[in-house]
């Protein structure tokens, strides 16, 4: 029996990860595979031993890896050389399997995680954008696929030829939400999707923070981008502290949600970012070049007359509302393209500024 097939066996037995690791401190997989019945020596459950049991058979395994094959699975183990060294640490509760598809060079790459809200405001996904866009240059950068923050990094990251690695709290089959399903195939083509769980497991609220601690643990650190009290994101902020790997926050307006996480890990200790070079001068490297002095962009007479309103000074939407001639849907169309386009800030809620 291939050390390989063991771990498949144990991963597709369902029993959890912190169990099965707790089993093979005690055992080795041939050692558990062989003698896994002796309930009293190794103090198994009759739920774990029923789960073992159940894919417990040289047939399965087999059937099971055809399935993979067929479905353009892959996977790796913990029994393979490639297997993520990072992952591989006792801290990290490594998983005995990674089903994935894309690159799976990138994990041997550094790699820094960027989460945040999911409710995230247009000037989250303009930060991101900013700070991803030098980040990917020296880093690929690892997310959760999730709504808002994660989504925006991982899309910011392949807008500038980055990698990017989106971790699932799910299996491969069942990736959510719905509406990141484009954005999945583009990081299956040009990065790497994984997950620990089988393809066919449906996301959970288990599953969801279970998956941070792999997140953090492929990185060399976390950053933080908008988070309020009990987001998902400071779950990977503190695995990340467990694991060893920094945390970075990007501060936020003190009178608003969403900037309650991320104020508070700084005052914790994180280290403040509000620019890529925050994060390069932490680990000593150089900031990329970039390859253009400036970027041109292009805004139409709606989002110039907003512009040359807030070029005089800043000032409230109702303020803007009552001077630029816009209906209320046409200023919101404006205010976001411009902020998107790092043209303006939102410096309060509904207080606009230039951007400097």
């Amino acid at each position: 029996m291939l050390l390989s097939d063991l771990y498949l066996w144990l991963s597709y037995s369902r029993v959890s990860t912190s169990k099965i690791n707790k089993l093979l401190e005690k055992m080795s997989p041939l050692q558990l595979w062989n003698s896994f019945s002796d309930a009293q020596t190794y103090n198994l459950d009759e739920k774990t031993l029923n789960a073992l049991k159940r894919t417990r058979s040289a047939e399965y395994l087999e059937r099971t890896k055809q399935y993979l094959e067929t479905n353009n699975i892959k996977y790796i183990t913990r029994a393979d050389p490639a297997y993520p060294v990072m992952l591989a640490q006792k801290e990290v509760n490594p998983p005995p399997v990674l089903y994935y598809k894309g690159n799976l060079d990138l994990v041997r790459e550094p790699c820094l995680a960027v989460v945040g809200t999911r409710k995230a405001s247009q000037y989250g996904k303009y930060v991101v954008s900013k700070i991803v866009s030098e980040l990917a240059k020296s880093f690929t950068v690892v997310s959760g696929l999730a709504a808002g923050i994660d989504g925006y990094a991982h899309a910011a990251a392949l807008e500038v030829g980055g990698g990017t690695i989106a971790v699932l709290g799910s299996g491969l089959f069942n990736p959510s939400p719905v509406s990141n399903l484009g954005l999945y195939d583009d990081i299956c083509k040009n990065g790497l999707v994984l997950s620990e769980y089988t393809p066919d497991t449906h996301a959970s609220e288990y599953t969801f923070p279970q998956r941070n601690r792999i997140i953090s643990g492929l990185s060399k650190g976390v950053l933080v981008v908008e988070a309020a009290a009990h987001s998902g994101s400071l779950i990977t902020a503190n695995c990340a502290l467990e694991q060893g790997r920094d945390v970075f926050a990007v501060p936020g307006d003190i009178d608003k949600i969403r900037s309650v996480g991320t104020n508070k890990l700084i005052c914790q200790g994180a280290t403040p970012v509000t620019c890529a070079g925050d994060i390069f001068d932490s680990y000593s490297m150089a900031l990329p070049k970039s390859e253009s002095k400036s970027k041109t962009v292009e805004i139409d007479i709606s989002e110039q007359v907003v512009l040359n309103i807030l070029r005089n000074g800043e000032k409230s939407f109702n303020e803007l509302a009552e001077t630029c001639g816009l209906s209320v849907p046409e200023l919101n169309t404006a205010l976001s393209t411009l902020m998107i386009n790092g043209l303006i800030r939102e410096r309060s809620k509904n207080i606009y500024c230039v951007s400097i």
